[in-house]
């Protein structure tokens, strides 16, 4: 039998020879694992800013990232109106039934019994919807319903689940959406006599802490890359908005937390997205003296065809990372576009960066068929079967790919801080100037120094051709 003494070494050059090898396999992507992170998130719905679901969720992003042996840390700050719900029990006297309602954000607390009304085009006789439970398609809520008062109204959407919003202005009186095939239901009872019905809804608003969950890879220079995505929901599942992006950050994270990159990368989850950016605004207020060269938000991966992908939105994100992580996709073997704001309705994390002069871009994934491209965000329907485990797994390598390539990347220190459009403004400013100026120049010297205008003109020419050349070598650099 062979001594301790002759094996030792052998069993060290094979520890150094399969530990790389080991960490690899350790760190490769999975989809199965991400959709677990999505299935973890949503089972602490909803994740309302400031509410415990909120901070349940950010202890098990804080809780993973730590098991990569990231450094993390969580960031608080205030939200001043935070709405905790309590309960909220929707149910038919007669026939006895429960039905499934998300209150409207903010409306206030009431215990409801009353007879239904089905409102279908104007409120022209008020007196009928007073001390009534109105029951009215969401495209026929006027503002003056909730003042008059009635009860409690029950709103929806054609063919829709439940929706979850908020309006900007809180409502005077319960205000819960139903499906659209419960509306159905009820407007078939009313066709056949009176129908009463019992809402309880017991809620509040309050100032409450949230916070942004932040885990450090360091790098071999300060710069950093900012890789987010949002950890709170709307009073629903928020599976694809945006545990899909939350869980795709942590894969990410996960599968660099062993590589030493040139560039720190900061992963980040945001609480307060749903309220107006709030987490990412104070992230912004609080880091964006740093020298951020590149933020990227996964928001709304989890659903979608193959030809879905979307990189950027128009008008709203930085156009060099756009074209940046297009090309990265596209070298991967996907397709991609951006979108205008237009068919998006609403924008994200990355616009609070690039609010701050940041370079940030905005990686979802959308549904090109429907007219609604991302339908069932802020819906009870946004839940897992509305997940896609490939999407998942495409979001996650891309992204790996993306931050691998950005830490090493040579990135010029103007096209950093310049778009295009402002270049652009100083190369016609500059251009400009120098005509007018030698214009000027010019006439002077044929007027007061007597040349004639073949010589003046060969000075005009050479002094703009100059300047333009420079002004254009500041455009494309």
């Amino acid at each position: 039998m062979p001594s301790l003494r002759r094996i030792l070494p052998i069993l060290v050059l094979a520890t150094i020879i399969c530990t790389p090898a080991l960490a690899h396999q350790g760190t490769e992507l999975s989809g199965d694992r991400a959709l677990a992170h999505v299935e973890s998130l949503v089972e602490v719905a909803p994740r309302f800013a400031g509410t415990p679901g909120e901070a349940a969720a950010a202890s098990y992003i804080e809780n993973e990232f730590r098991s990569y042996g990231l450094d993390v840390w969580l960031e608080n700050f205030i939200v001043e109106n935070s709405y905790v719900v309590e309960e909220t029990h929707l149910s038919l006297v007669q026939p006895a039934q429960d039905l499934t309602c998300v209150p409207v954000v903010y409306s206030p607390s009431d215990n409801v019994f009353g007879q239904l009304i089905h409102l279908t085009d104007s409120m022209e006789n008020e007196n009928l919807l007073r001390e009534r439970v109105v029951l009215v398609r969401q495209d026929k809520l006027d503002r003056k319903l909730a003042n008059l008062p009635p009860l409690a109204i029950l709103t929806y959407e054609e063919n829709m689940p439940p929706r979850s919003d908020i309006w900007q202005n809180p409502p005077k009186v319960p205000i819960v959406w139903i499906s659209g095939r419960d509306a159905q239901r009820l407007i078939k009872l009313l066709e056949q006599g009176q129908v009463e019905v019992e809402l309880r809804l017991t809620a509040r608003t309050e100032p409450r802490t949230s916070r942004n969950v932040v885990a450090c890879l360091p790098g071999e220079n300060d710069e950093m890359i900012v890789v987010n995505a949002h950890h709170d929901s709307m009073l629903t599942p928020g599976a694809v908005d945006d545990a899909s992006g939350v869980a795709i950050v942590l894969e990410i994270a996960r599968a660099l937390s062993t590589e030493n990159l040139q560039r720190t990368v900061l992963f980040v989850t945001f609480s307060g997205e749903e309220l107006g950016l709030f987490g990412s605004a104070d992230f912004v207020n609080k880091h964006g003296d740093n020298e951020i060269i590149a933020a990227i938000t996964f928001d709304c991966i989890g659903a979608g065809p193959e030809n879905g992908l979307r990189i950027g939105l128009e008008g709203s994100t930085t156009k060099w990372l756009d074209a940046y992580v297009q090309q990265v996709a596209e070298n991967l073997g996907f397709y991609v576009k951006s979108e205008p704001p237009g068919v998006i309705h609403g924008t994200t994390d990355h616009a609070s960066f690039v609010g701050k002069k940041i370079p940030a871009t905005w990686i979802y994934w959308v549904d090109p068929e429907r007219e609604d491209v991302l339908e069932l965000v802020h819906t009870l329907g946004d839940n897992l079967d509305a997940i896609d485990k490939a999407r998942l797994q495409q979001a996650a390598e891309l992204g790996v790919e993306v931050v691998r390539q950005l830490a090493g990347e040579d990135i010029p220190a103007r096209r950093r801080t310049f778009e295009f459009p402002i270049r652009a403004a100083i190369f016609t400013v500059i251009s400009m100037s120098a005509v007018v100026l030698s214009i000027g120049a010019c006439s002077f010297i044929h007027y007061k120094r007597g040349w004639a205008w073949r010589e003046t003109l060969w000075i005009f020419s050479i002094v703009v051709g100059i300047t333009a050349a420079v002004a254009y070598a500041l455009l494309i650099l």
